[in-house]
């Protein structure tokens, strides 16, 4: 998710410095950066990563997801406006095929009606994936994009109820009957949203570590994309909600 993310932070800091000379001094380093993936995720340059894919969760998801899925088509959007704009027509096509291949694989394999889930055989992979949860991070890439003026990465419909599903499913309105085996951020009367949870079950045996903490980071990531498209309540109450635990008692 670093790596794809560092191509769309460029993207966002020439858009607001302007500076073409910068970008134009940067632009090798962002294609090696970028095309890195078609040599240790996305071979086949189908627009989506597979493989091992570590992450901010301290682990490696295998298989394709949207946490890391929404950063490389993100990074290729990106990509592609920055190539098109110093003149390197040849890779800004290459990158927007692959994305399009990307959106369409995705929405095919890995959109269940509700929201987006993780493509895993957890008999090779037992270990710290989340599969068919549905997981807070998982337009994270989207968000970013509609951040830095990308537009759509996906479906509009089905990115809103993705969304709608995650404030669904991840929001508690208290603790008190939760169970969590890591870190405690969030107890008793306070509200907070789930890293993942499994509304359609499937759960698997050691999910990934964090699944069932709350990370105000994720929260007010998840709350900024629900304001973007058009659920501004859902979005404010998880900052009510973040604020009141962080209150300073």
């Amino acid at each position: 998710d670093g790596q794809m993310g560092g191509i769309l932070k460029t993207y966002r800091d020439w858009k607001l410095c302007g500076d073409d000379a910068w970008l134009r001094r940067l632009w090798p380093s962002v294609k090696k950066a970028l095309e890195y993936a078609w040599i240790a995720w996305d071979a086949d340059r189908a627009g989506v990563m597979e493989g091992i894919q570590h992450n901010t969760y301290d682990i490696e998801f295998v298989g394709p997801n949207t946490m890391t899925g929404t950063w490389y088509l993100g990074a290729l959007r990106a990509a592609e406006e920055m190539a098109r704009y110093l003149g390197d027509l040849e890779a800004a096509e290459a990158y927007r095929a692959t994305f399009e291949k990307g959106r369409a694989r995705i929405a095919a394999e890995l959109y269940n009606g509700e929201y987006y889930i993780q493509k895993v055989d957890l008999a090779t992979a037992p270990k710290y994936q989340y599969g068919t949860g549905c997981l807070s991070d998982h337009l994270i890439g989207q968000w970013f994009a509609h951040l830095v003026g990308l537009g759509y990465l996906l479906e509009p419909e089905h990115v809103q109820s993705a969304l709608q599903a995650i404030f669904r499913h991840n929001w508690r309105t208290d603790f008190w009957e939760h169970a969590n085996p890591q870190r405690i951020y969030a107890l008793n009367d306070e509200q907070g949203l789930l890293l993942c949870t499994w509304p359609r079950g499937g759960r698997p045996a050691f999910p990934f570590v964090y699944s069932d903490e709350v990370w105000c980071g994720i929260e007010y990531q998840v709350a900024s994309h629900l304001i973007y498209e058009g659920f501004v309540q859902e979005g404010l109450t998880i900052v009510q909600g973040v604020r009141a635990r962080h209150d300073g008692a």
